[in-house]
């Protein structure tokens, strides 16, 4: 089943609603204008409310990756075709549970099977 290609621009929060900040590994291949993420981009939340007593998320580290899809000689980032509204990324956050970041918008264009 064909999966849409994560770029940076691809809207990301952790499971407390914190926004992701996608830092790109590479910027030459884009779809939509914005680079392809990749699994050497860094994933990293900024201000988590975490839950009461633990530490806030810090990091994501994506688990979707295209397996025949690269950009600079590495895996691209993958999302199983979203529907309306926040749906779970492929993906694991750093921080209390819930672990599971949340794709918020993205682009739909671009897929990788």
């Amino acid at each position: 089943m064909p999966s849409t290609v994560v770029t940076t621009a691809t809207a990301v929060t952790c499971g407390h609603l914190a926004p992701v900040r996608n830092t790109p590994a590479q910027t030459r291949v884009l779809a939509g204008g914005a680079p392809l993420a990749t699994a050497a981009d860094q994933l990293v939340v900024t201000g988590c409310p975490g839950v009461s007593g633990s530490p806030p998320c810090t990091t994501v580290r994506w688990t979707g990756l295209a397996a025949r899809l690269l950009a600079g000689g590495v895996p691209v980032l993958v999302q199983a075709v979203p529907p309306a509204g926040p749906v779970p990324g492929s993906g694991v956050c750093a921080g209390p549970p819930p672990t599971t970041p949340l794709v918020v918008a993205g682009q739909l264009r671009v897929t990788a099977g």
